[in-house]
């Protein structure tokens, strides 16, 4: 008997109708799944929705902006109801769009915010803080404005702005001499606590007045600058650990509506109104020297392009990094192989940078942080269920109200598919037979956490290979176009699922008048003597690497060279998988 068969795709947002990338993948996992049946093997494929996440809250608010409404006018009860039914029609589109490409996903698809996958990620979630790699810390993360929760990295993209590089030169307490500073951010020095400079700097020792915030700070020695800086612990990741090791208070400047709150002249301005102002205050007081323009690189939040804004506060962390590091061990003994050298050397890049992941979130839809605190005496309780009364004090038992990021939720899915936690070893009984199909954001933003976790907790990596797919939007939300299901389904299922495989390698672009013209030559090819046994080699090398589209363009030659009729069947057959005949 055959080996089985088994493909898992990473949970994501379905927000909208299928989009030409994401069609393209799903393809190639059909035709994954239907060459290993037509083998005589079992073939399971895993897919699942990602519910909880901020793509589907945005989505959501967008619909009820046009109604003339707000989340907040509807309360999170309602809310959270708006997103379970919306997303419930998105996945019925996507499910019939599906159903007329041919595409035989399973029909009890999972989704992250199921019961299952919430009962696995409260159970993972305690389990990682009993063995000590979880923790509540105080410490800096970026927050968007606009959505109100916390950001995490690969929910945020990289942008340039335009600004400039102010120079101020503030005077010592003493009344002897002037500390030169550079500003980029002149509204957060209301928020500074001290000047940061080089050891042996003269200034060590003293103390300056900043007239932004009307402060006087001491001016503190900090080995890794290279020169004078406000230290603005309440923003900035470095100098909030500074501030820790040197006993200062961290004082909040911007909100989490990104409006500055402090007492003075700048409260209640926007943050970039208040920058403007700043230095309208430094200018005022004489202090402010030449200014330069210079490049400022900031995120934006991906669901919503807002800014994003880097505020102190109180969040359960992941020490991500003791997780990652046994997983690149075995990537480089070759027990968790890649299609795809670059993807690997990516995977393993980033798993030696890892570090704390943050993952109590503030959306107002997904999983519960597994977390109460008692009111009388204020202790925490960490369980799968704290229940109502505290177990030291018999006190009430208030929840938290954040909830887990939902990444971490769905990088579990590979875990909960197989049956964890009720069956502890399903993810090492599975994993040898199991592919995890991705593109290539996915080999970081979800290989990575899927495999680390899984380690983690069940002692295995719950996949044996992962294939990446070269076009981007199985892992996030899809930037091609939509599928022209009319267009693409003129002449018939097979040229649509061709032209859409034919994208994977031309670029993103489905190209039926080609899938029609291999069409035509697969049901009546020109005589002659191809040589089958490198087509054969073809097909079974792209479809091991997960790649099946990789073996039209050999299918396409040996059939332009002419073929002998019982030829002719047998290319038929390699290529009923991506045909879907």
């Amino acid at each position: 008997m055959p080996d089985p068969y088994r493909v898992l795709t990473c949970p994501t947002p379905v927000v909208g109708p299928l989009r030409v990338a994401t069609a393209t993948g799903l393809i190639s996992i059909d035709a994954l799944v239907r060459r290993a049946r037509a083998e005589g093997r079992t073939a399971e494929w895993a897919a699942a929705s990602l519910g909880g996440a901020l793509a589907e809250q945005r989505a959501v608010e967008q619909l009820l902006v046009r109604r003339g409404t707000d989340r907040d006018a509807l309360g999170r009860e309602a809310f959270a109801d708006e997103v379970r039914t919306f997303a419930a029609d998105a996945e019925s589109t996507v499910r019939a769009q599906l159903d007329a490409l041919g595409i035989a996903m399973p029909e009890r698809a999972g989704r992250t915010g199921s019961t299952t996958s919430a009962s696995a990620a409260r159970t993972a979630f305690v389990r990682l803080y009993e063995q000590g790699l979880l923790h509540l810390e105080h410490g800096v993360a970026p927050e968007c404005p606009r959505c109100r929760t916390v950001v995490d990295r690969l929910d945020c993209e990289p942008v340039e702005l335009e600004d400039e590089l102010l120079t101020a030169r503030f005077p010592y307490k003493d009344g002897e001499g002037v500390l030169e500073l550079t500003l980029a951010a002149p509204e957060l020095l209301a928020g500074a606590v001290a000047v940061a400079v080089p050891d042996g700097h003269e200034g060590v020792g003293r103390k300056v007045h900043l007239p932004v915030g009307d402060v006087t700070v001491p001016v503190v020695v900090d080995q890794r600058r290279r020169r004078p800086r406000p230290v603005v612990p309440a923003h900035l990741p470095d100098d909030f650990e500074l501030s820790r090791r040197v006993g200062l208070v961290p004082v909040e400047v911007v909100d989490g509506e990104g409006v500055v709150r402090t007492s003075g002249p700048l409260d209640g301005m926007s943050r970039y109104a208040a920058r403007a102002a700043a230095r309208d205050l430094l200018a005022g007081a004489g202090i402010l020297g030449p200014s330069r323009p210079i490049g400022v690189s900031e995120r934006r939040c991906l669901r919503c392009g807002t800014l994003v804004v880097a505020r102190l506060g109180q969040r359960w962390t992941l020490d991500f990094r003791a997780l990652a590091e046994p997983v690149a061990e075995l990537v480089r003994s070759g027990m968790l192989r890649f299609s795809d050298q670059v993807a690997r050397d990516r995977f393993l890049d980033r798993a030696g940078r890892s570090e704390t992941w943050c993952l109590s979130h503030q959306v107002w839809t997904g999983q519960q942080v597994p977390v109460a605190h008692c009111a009388d005496c204020e202790q925490v309780a960490v369980a799968v269920d704290p229940g109502d009364s505290c177990s030291k004090c018999m006190g009430p038992l208030l929840g938290d109200g954040d909830v887990l990021d939902a990444r971490f939720v769905g990088a579990l899915w590979p875990l909960v598919s197989a049956g964890w936690p009720g069956d502890p070893g399903a993810a090492a009984a599975v994993a040898p037979w199991t592919t995890l199909f991705v593109d290539g954001p996915a080999v970081t933003a979800w290989a990575l956490p899927m495999a680390a976790l899984g380690l983690c907790l069940s002692g295995a990596v719950p996949f044996a290979t992962v294939a990446v797919h070269p076009l981007h939007g199985l892992s996030e939300l899809d930037p091609s176009p939509p599928v022209d299901l009319d267009a693409l389904l003129a002449n018939g299922q097979a040229t649509a699922r061709l032209a859409l495989a034919w994208a994977t390698v031309g670029g993103g672009v489905p190209d039926r008048e080609r899938a029609d013209r291999l069409l035509a030559a697969l049901a009546d090819p020109p005589a002659g003597d191809a040589d089958l046994d490198a087509v054969d080699d073809a097909f079974n090398a792209s479809f091991d690497a997960g790649a099946p589209a990789d073996a039209l363009t050999p299918l396409e030659a040996a059939l332009a060279g002419g073929v002998t009729r019982g030829q002719a069947e047998r290319l038929r057959a390699l290529a009923m998988p991506l045909t879907g005949g």
